[in-house]
């Protein structure tokens, strides 16, 4: 009987991931990455970065939209690093101060959250923290409640609580349930609970546990440290690349796409920042015919993600008086290591000052190893696109190498992603690119 009930929330958990991965592409692509396993020491659901773990009779007896929320929310949450900057933060403040961040970026992607659950918006998990009383702090010591956490906060701060927060825990959706705590001596329990923390779901829209759990007390001594500056870096890349999934569906949640932009982009070196464009402007969608072998040991059906690369690339290098030789070589330099890697069929180099001074086309094997500059006058960001578009060529991506010293834009957005590659100081309101993304190269 057990085994039918697992059979059946492993089932239950495989249709939410399809319909996440239909109805919401940025995190259905995100819970892609992770193996998903029942674990009979959680409430709710909970992911530390590596895998979700979920308690098979919460799935069984809670509504689909809602197990979607929480699998949206946990990886949300890893996305922005929650599970690797707790520090020495009270673990059960620090999980209801990211519930409350990463409520809101979901409420505005458009999931269902619980009747309760609060929602703090523009501000950082760490400054949600700040804000929250210390555990114990004006509670009775009943275990977290982020309506009641939220409500002093609101009031400290002078605010309102939002309406429909009574304080009530009776409801709370991430009570323990079944035989997740009373089956003593199940195996599967003794296993979980040997390296698994203290469960902790104040709102009942998911966990997340310490990257370091992994690693933590009472597992295995000799298991290697978590990487976090590798785990980061690799949370960086999926956020990306589950973006550019998002928009080539056209299902781009906005809110969700301003913080990705924003989070941690000041720590990435510009070359990083280049070579994750180049790579995610590879067009990628989910196979069915070639199942996602992180989910078959859990008995679960689930697409895998394939690329087709990139066919052609466009470079357009503003070649007024104020370029700098020696960053134009070193991006330059970076490039020719892009193509090589990604090898493009076809790569359009095209320099513009105030007008087009020359265009030339090269494939992945006769890319020069330097360029000549020509021009040397004014700026004017229009004869690029405008020689584009006149030949009817659109590249996958297009690089624009400039400093920004500009505001001559084309008056329609170009049909192709463009990436503005500057070398100025950022822009102000007068001349910051209208579309596209920005790098700013600072070293």
């Amino acid at each position: 009987m057990a085994d039918n009930a697992h059979d059946e929330s492993a089932l239950r958990v495989s249709d939410c991931v399809t319909e996440l991965l239909r109805k919401q592409p940025f995190f259905g692509s995100l819970v892609l990455r992770l193996p998903l396993r029942a674990d009979l020491t959680r409430r709710t659901l909970a992911s530390d970065g590596r895998e979700i773990r979920y308690s098979p009779d919460w799935v069984a007896e809670t509504d689909a939209h809602l197990i979607e929320t929480a699998m949206a929310r946990v990886v949300m949450a890893c996305a922005l690093k929650h599970h690797t900057r707790r520090g020495e933060r009270d673990p059960e403040r620090w999980q209801t101060a990211s519930q409350l961040v990463t409520h809101a970026l979901l409420r505005d992607a458009g999931f269902t959250l619980p009747p309760d659950a609060e929602a703090w918006e523009d501000l950082s998990v760490e400054q949600a923290y700040d804000r929250l009383p210390e555990h114990g702090e004006g509670d009775s010591g009943d275990e977290g409640n982020a309506s009641q956490d939220a409500d002093n906060a609101s009031a400290a701060a002078g605010g309102q609580p939002p309406p429909g927060t009574n304080g009530d825990e009776s409801g709370d959706p991430s009570a323990p349930t079944g035989g997740g705590e009373g089956e003593e001596g199940s195996p599967q329990q003794q296993d979980d609970a040997s390296d698994a923390p203290p469960s902790h779901d104040p709102s009942g829209t998911g966990e997340v546990m310490d990257a370091d759990s992994r690693s933590g007390e009472g597992s295995d001594p000799s298991k290697t440290p978590v990487d976090t500056a590798a785990e980061e870096q690799a949370w960086d890349e999926a956020m990306h690349q589950a973006l550019s999934i998002a928009r080539a569906e056209g299902k781009t949640p906005g809110g969700v796409e301003e913080t990705v932009r924003n989070a941690h982009a000041s720590t990435l070196d510009w070359r990083t920042l280049l070579r994750r464009y180049m790579t995610d402007a590879a067009k990628r969608d989910y196979s069915w015919s070639a199942p996602n072998r992180r989910f078959i040991d859990s008995g679960l059906y689930l697409p895998s993600i394939c690329s087709e690369g990139i066919d052609t690339i466009a470079v357009i290098i503003d070649t007024s008086g104020s370029v700098p030789g020696q960053t134009l070589a070193e991006f330059w330099a970076e490039l020719r290591e892009v193509v090589d890697e990604i090898r493009p069929e076809r790569v359009f180099v095209l320099q513009v000052d105030a007008a087009l001074q020359d265009a030339a086309e090269y494939g992945p094997d006769d890319f020069p190893e330097e360029i000549a500059l020509k021009g040397r006058g004014g700026t004017d960001f229009r004869p690029g696109f405008e020689w584009l578009d006149q030949r009817g060529i659109q590249p996958n991506v297009c690089l624009y190498f400039t400093d920004m010293e500009c505001s001559s834009y084309p008056e329609t957005e170009p049909d192709i992603g463009v990436l503005w590659v500057n070398w100025g100081v950022p822009p102000s309101d007068r001349n910051r690119q209208p579309w596209g993304e920005r790098i700013d190269i600072t070293a």
